[in-house]
């Protein structure tokens, strides 16, 4: 213990660490405990019994912290906008304001992107200039990543002008560029990261928060970044737990040892009411962030005829997935449409619940014993959303034989591997990422086939300048991508985000599956 304390006992009774006696040795506390003035604390913050420590629960934990290779949400929701930050930021209405790029000019022809670099510290003391910035964009092209490199197919090259300017010039002109350079494919990093840095473990930054001490399998945590450009966050600390048992993480919120559980995704949802109830605690619902979905393997025979993956669509009824998967917190969806408010979503659903008519389009195609593999993953929701497809299924003359996978496994051998014939999954993923270059399962990843009608349509869809032109074109996509049904849209859950009464700024939308710490106060 530290030198100026006194009292503490050199035998504890029943093994009690006793603090009755402790006291500081000269009878007051040290001066020297009065943090340094250019880091002190508001008043009222200081005065605030409930101090400046914010303790949160996450459902899932990312198998590394490598942004450039890990595209699971479990990454993204504690890291971003806490600890990195991207070019330009996107708003929940769709308008895009600055971030590190503190202002941009388009060209004419829509071609040329010039972006001013904002005057920014790293998390490790270094100044953000346009060489950090050329080197992220040219790495996030190089990304195994749909996420972060599909966004780059277009660039022509990327050039720092000086310091603070860096220069995109793109093929053909992007309706989609510069709102992607808000997400994942827009993160900077300081150069040479990659090479110098183990990025399963540490996580460079300009955020907010200093990614601090991880423990695998236990926690996370973060500090306030003095030197944050920006307006600096109300809590100091951050203390993430990975909690999987949403049982024990609500139990932990009810006993006061959590303040956040971020998401309750699973086995908790049924106890959601109770907390809207009870006035001690809030229930904020994420909003149609993420849509989840069914997908067929195209290299599976039986699967290339339509009429089987027609039939296994109209199979599909949305509802009671909602009802028990979800405890009614969703909504059914039948298009690729995130997030669920934007513009060109619709009503379209070409393959509505229709079990006679599923039966009838398999007898059609010689398919009436069908038996197909199902590989789903063992959190959250999706066990008893897999319980249902398999019901479904089989009151169509459909059998799914199961493999219950964990996240990490199902990543790599079913999502990466493409060891499946169905299976399911909730993303945030847009439709423009379902290309078969490089794209996303089915069509892209672990199979190549490339649809010319699709592929052309992706390509037209992006290259409107005029925004009505392109919500046409992205309507007519969506509703083209569910007409084909190797990906069959089920519902946009609503995720219960339940919290202390006493906390306010809890975002209903997060932008990139990010929980943003940013705004989160002690409500008065």
């Amino acid at each position: 213990a530290r030198a100026d304390l006194a009292g503490i006992q050199a035998i504890r009774i029943n093994n009690s660490f006793d603090l009755g006696n402790i006291t500081w040795s000269n009878g007051d506390a040290p001066a020297a405990e009065a943090a340094p003035a250019a880091e002190a604390a508001p008043a009222a913050e200081a005065a605030d019994p409930r101090g400046t420590l914010l303790t949160l629960t996450l459902p899932q934990e990312p198998a590394s912290w490598n942004y450039w290779e890990v595209g699971a949400n479990a990454l993204r929701v504690p890291t971003f906008y806490n600890v990195q930050e991207a070019l330009v930021e996107n708003l929940p209405d769709g308008s895009i304001i600055p971030m590190l790029a503190e202002a941009w000019e388009v060209s004419d022809d829509g071609l040329v992107f010039t972006f001013t670099i904002r005057e920014v510290k790293f998390h490790d003391g270094t100044d953000l200039d346009s060489a950090d910035v050329v080197y992220s964009l040219n790495k996030n092209a190089e990304s195994p990543l749909n996420k972060l490199s599909k966004v780059y197919g277009n660039v022509e090259s990327v050039e720092a002008t000086d310091a603070r300017t860096v220069v995109v010039t793109l093929t053909n002109p992007s309706a989609s560029f510069l709102p992607e350079l808000g997400w994942s494919a827009g993160y900077v990093v300081p150069e040479g990261s990659h090479e110098e840095l183990d990025l399963a473990t540490q996580m460079p930054g300009t955020g907010p928060y200093v990614f601090g001490e991880y423990k695998p399998d236990t926690s996370l945590t973060m500090t306030r970044f003095a030197d944050y450009w920006g307006e600096l966050p109300y809590f100091e600390d951050l203390l993430f737990f990975f909690v999987d048992d949403e049982t024990a993480a609500l139990n932990g919120l009810l006993a006061g040892e959590y303040d956040i559980v971020t998401a309750v995704v699973g086995e908790g949802v049924d106890r959601v009411p109770t907390f809207i109830e009870d006035d001690d605690f809030q229930v904020v619902f994420e909003l149609g962030g993420e849509i989840s979905y069914m997908f067929l393997n195209v290299n599976m025979p039986e699967l290339e005829d339509i009429r089987v993956r027609q039939a296994i669509a109209h199979a599909i009824d949305r509802q009671p997935h909602i009802d028990a998967a979800l405890a009614g917190f969703g909504d059914p969806s039948c298009l690729i449409a995130v997030p669920h408010s934007v513009a060109y979503n619709s009503d379209y659903c070409p393959y509505p619940y229709d079990p006679d008519r599923a039966i009838e389009l398999l007898a059609e195609a010689g398919q009436s014993d069908l038996v197909i593999d199902f590989p789903f993953v063992n959190v959250a929701y999706h066990p008893p959303v897999m319980e249902i497809l398999v019901a479904q299924l089989a009151a169509v003359g459909i059998t799914a034989e199961t493999r219950s996978e964990d996240l990490p496994t199902w990543l790599d051998r079913t999502w990466t591997q493409g060891n499946y014939e169905m299976s399911q999954i909730t993303d945030s993923a847009p439709i423009s990422q379902f290309g078969c270059e490089g794209g996303r399962e089915p069509l892209g990843k672990s199979s190549k086939l490339c649809i010319p009608e699709l592929e052309a349509m992706l390509t037209a869809s992006d290259s409107f300048v005029d925004r009505d032109e392109y919500l046409a074109a992205m309507a007519d996509l969506t509703n083209y991508f569910a007409d084909l049904a190797w990906v069959t849209a089920m519902f946009a859950p609503r995720t219960p985000q339940v919290a202390r009464a006493d906390l306010a700024g809890i975002q209903a939308i997060r932008i990139n599956n990010s929980f943003d710490i940013g705004n989160i106060t002690w409500s008065d």
